[in-house]
């Protein structure tokens, strides 16, 4: 038996946080640590309300892992869950889950000693799937990573089956990967991600209240994936965490412990801190004047709240457009400092926020922050789930009743003695009629607001705490048996508590058949079933397109192929894309005008009619990034070849572009910083828009950038003449300062690390694109960013195909073949699969290069030399050329 037990766990948590655990959470870990063996070791529902520390259900599931180390020494294989996926259905601003679990993973590769070592040390055990042979400087504890729109090479969390790791996504992300349909990706690494979604795993589903269908669709692939020949046996736990669990589950843990009623306890004053609040008709807010009049009284509102105690607020928009106006409102106030925080926010932008705007208001310091000035956050739906921020004074948009709890979680979240204050606002035409429908929450808008007002006390407030909330919902549902009485006395249909929740369709039921569809991947049927209709059930909404901008993107008539080359050497990447509803972007490519009245909820975006390109007067181009084969067949202007979870790369030159769908903290084109950080590699494009947003402190360098660039414009394009250009850049790149702004601290990090390069590997890297463009791609990581770089890469990587070997040696075929047949055989055996299994793993792993034999294959790797090889001696054929090929050489790829 493991000799971790409930106490280590109280000792593990200590030195990760500087505090013990909450009762609940020793609870938790005992449960989960007793029935290690069992189907039900986690419960299907986590029903605690917020700031109770949720999260730390990570930590509990980390610690049982490395607790089943000791199955390995006795042969046997593990039963907890390798992967940790945080699911929420918000584009999510601060993910809470995944900061958690970067700070934890880094502790434990760091740990030298006591419990974190060991901890640390079991985790590498179950990493390497052995007890020996592996040294623990080459493997991770654990890892942690952001899924977010696919991405060429951003699937680092599936190298590894082996591998422990915590996985921050949405809905749509883990949804569609799990279903065989990955957003924004193809085909090729489908059943990698499904098959690793569905075994080995916990999936949490934070409020999942929220995301029913897509509960329903978990539960369904958790009753087929045992549909098989040879059941793999492997764990996997879907497990809901809500405040208002769903009423038909019987499994359902809580927070059995006195500490919640205890004042002087930390627990305890989260949830008996009062927050009164007031309730407010906005009359003016009706019609085409609606959002305005609204913005204009949620930033009165806000500034009314701000008082020497009461210094950072948190104003709750609806819409996103409304949250825009409100931001506008609110700009011209001087004594204010005012944040904007929507979905629509790159990766990139997001950190700036973070780190500049939001850090004095996380919860952590709240007990002794002092701001200087008031701050106020104006946001989205987004900040309701997974931000762990604390607030003086709240006002927000009338929602639903479940939305407004999630929102009122933010205000006094570790239960200050301060005296919080909080308004609920609703337009007056949400007001009446008293049937208004609300494209977002539906009828539960309207009742909730009735509720409210049916319950406020003798001084119009309704207190949000959390504990004397919980009293009045519960008092008035016996009060009225779960019925109203209607204006006129009379007894009206009964309103129960689900009524005044946000809407959640049913998913579809899914069939047998709709799975043999989805798993077959190549090629697709046609018809294949719409995997949207599985997440979000059958609403009017779908995914979103991840969208960046490019300042050197021309795709005039004259530019496009050079745009092309310049794209595929600077790739699109996450941090700087943004997520865009598919229908808000559809409608901009249309050229139609149009209000932006959707919300920052995953998957609702309002669909419109058919939209053509010439339905507009004006001509809008994009380019569909479709990974390293992306060309001129890729620029489209019509709406109709737009697809759910689409990679769209835009000039960065239209007018429109920053006012429509974006708050930018930094430019719009981020090429290089984003390239920084999903793959730690430096790449440079030196192009006279880009050089020219170059700091003053850079001065000289731009001038020789412009200068070079004027020589290689005179020059024939395809010959640059007698131009030394990488000796001309690396007089560039000596001219750069070492320590630029923050903002340009990329700029100098990269000039850093591409002077670095061997003189080969730098020439090598210098490409001219064009006759206007310089590209500097760099080959070494960055040690600063290596630690969350992505490092997965499919077959769209063009070494799989044996175009050239990283040391500049030939391989072997025989020693490649026999190398993944080790590999597949570790990884089969390590996830617990049957010997029968493991063997066939193995012998495909063997036989999976196979037909890089044939002799056309073998001449081409010889630079298309047929008598360059021994036919008959199998031991003298190649699986990589040592020298660097194109696919043009020979026209295709060994799968041919």
């Amino acid at each position: 038996m493991s000799d971790l037990t409930v106490s280590d766990f109280v000792e593990f948590f200590y030195e990760l946080w500087g505090n013990e655990p909450f009762e609940w959470q020793r609870n938790l870990a005992n449960r989960v640590l007793e029935r290690a063996d069992e189907p039900d070791a986690w419960p299907e529902v986590i029903a605690l309300p917020t700031a109770s520390g949720k999260t730390a259900c990570m930590d509990i599931a980390v610690f049982a892992l490395a607790a089943q180390a000791f199955r390995l020494d006795a042969g046997q294989s593990i039963t907890a869950p390798r992967r940790l996926f945080f699911v929420v259905d918000r584009r999510v601003i601060v993910d809470q889950a995944y900061e958690r679990a970067s700070r934890i993973s880094k502790k434990l590769s760091n740990a030298e000693s006591g419990i974190l070592k060991q901890v640390a040390d079991g985790l590498r055990q179950i990493a390497h799937g052995a007890t020996s042979g592996y040294d623990d400087d080459e493997v991770n504890p654990l890892t942690s990573h952001l899924l977010r729109g696919g991405m060429y090479r951003s699937e680092d969390w599936a190298r590894d089956p082996l591998q422990p790791m915590v996985v921050a996504s949405t809905v749509d992300q883990v949804g569609s990967r799990l279903l065989f349909r990955p957003y924004g990706r193809g085909p090729r690494t489908a059943p990698i991600y499904a098959g690793l979604i569905v075994n080995d795993s916990l999936i949490f589903l934070d409020e999942a209240h929220c995301v029913q269908p897509f509960m329903q669709t978990v539960h369904a692939v958790r009753k087929y994936r045992d549909w098989a020949h040879e059941p793999l046996g492997r764990s996997f736990y879907p497990v809901i965490m809500s405040a208002t669990p769903p009423d038909d589950i019987p499994d359902v843990f809580r927070d059995d412990s006195d500490e919640k009623y205890n004042p002087d306890h930390p627990l305890g004053k989260r949830q008996l801190a009062g927050k009164p609040t007031r309730l407010k008709v906005v009359s003016k807010a009706r019609g085409n004047q609606a959002i305005a009049e609204l913005s204009k009284e949620l930033a009165k509102e806000a500034l009314d709240l701000v008082n020497e105690e009461r210094k950072a607020i948190v104003v709750f928009a609806n819409r996103v457009a409304a949250a825009r106006a409100t931001h506008a409102e609110l700009e011209a106030e001087e004594h204010v400092d005012i944040v904007l925080l929507t979905g629509r926010m790159r990766q990139l932008d997001k950190e700036i926020a973070t780190a500049r705007d939001l850090v004095e208001l996380h919860s952590d310091r709240a007990a002794e922050r002092t701001l200087g000035r008031p701050k106020i956050v104006v946001a989205t739906q987004t900040l309701e789930v997974g931000a762990d921020l604390d607030f003086d004074g709240i006002v927000t948009e009338c929602a639903s009743l479940d939305a407004l709890r999630q929102r009122f979680g933010r205000l006094n979240r570790v239960g200050r003695n301060i005296d919080a204050r909080g308004v609920i606002l609703i337009r007056h035409d949400q007001a009446n009629p008293k049937d208004y429908d609300d494209p977002i929450y539906g009828h539960a808008l309207r009742k909730t607001w009735d509720w409210l007002n049916d319950v406020k006390d003798n001084r119009g407030q309704v207190d949000f705490g959390i504990s004397r909330f919980d009293s009045l919902l519960s008092g008035w549902a016996q009060e009225t048996q779960l019925s109203m009485l209607s204006d006129n006395g009379a007894r009206s249909e009964p309103v129960r508590i689900k009524d005044m929740n946000a809407p959640s369709p049913d998913a579809p039921v899914m069939m047998p058949a709709h799975v043999d569809c989805w798993a077959q991947t190549a090629p697709i049927p046609m018809p294949s079933p719409d995997v949207a209709l599985f997440l979000h059930g059958p609403r009017e909404g779908t995914a979103d397109v991840q969208v960046c901008w490019r300042a050197d993107l021309d795709i005039s008539s004259e530019g496009k192929e050079r745009s092309m080359e310049s794209l595929k050497l600077c790739p699109p990447s996450s941090p700087e894309t943004l997520p865009v509803p598919i229908g808000v972007f559809k409608r901009w490519l249309a050229g139609v005008e149009q209000g932006d009245d959707t919300g920052d909820v995953e998957g609702m975006d309002v669909m419109d009619e058919e939209l053509d390109a010439s339905d507009s007067g004006e001509q809008r181009s994009v380019v569909r990034w479709r990974g390293r084969d992306t060309g001129v067949k890729d620029i489209v202007s019509s709406p109709s070849y737009i697809r759910p979870g689409d990679v769209v790369v835009i000039p960065a030159n239209h007018p429109a572009d920053h006012a429509l769908i974006g708050s930018f903290r930094l430019g719009l084109d981020v090429g290089e910083q984003a390239h920084l950080k999903a793959r730690a590699k430096p790449v440079l494009r030196l192009h006279s828009d880009l050089i020219d947003d170059w700091p003053q402190e850079a001065a000289e360098a731009k001038r020789l950038a412009h200068d070079l660039l004027e020589k290689i414009d005179k020059e024939d394009e395809q010959d640059p003449g007698e131009l030394d250009i990488p000796e001309s850049v690396r007089l560039i790149l000596e001219e750069i300062p070492n320590n630029l702004p923050d903002e340009f601290r990329w700029l100098s990090e990269a000039k850093e690390a591409l002077l670095k390069e061997t003189r080969t590997a730098f020439q090598r890297g210098c490409h001219v694109a064009g006759n206007n463009q310089v590209v500097i791609v760099g080959s070494n990581r960055i040690p600063k960013y290596a630690y969350a770089a992505d490092t997965f890469s499919d077959e769209d990587d063009t070494t799989s195909s044996g175009i050239s070997h990283r040391n500049g040696n030939s391989v072997k075929l025989d020693s490649h073949l026999r190398g993944v047949e080790s590999v597949a055989w570790r990884y089969a055996r390590g996830c617990g699969l049957s010997e029968e299994l493991s063997q066939a793993v193995a012998r495909a792993g063997l036989l999976h290069d196979s037909g890089k034999a044939n002799p056309r294959f073998q001449a081409w790797l010889r630079g298309d030399k047929p008598w360059a090889f021994d036919a008959e001696n199998f031991g003298a054929y190649w699986a990589k050329s040592g020298s660097r090929l194109t696919t043009k050489s020979s026209g295709v790829r060994h799968e041919l």
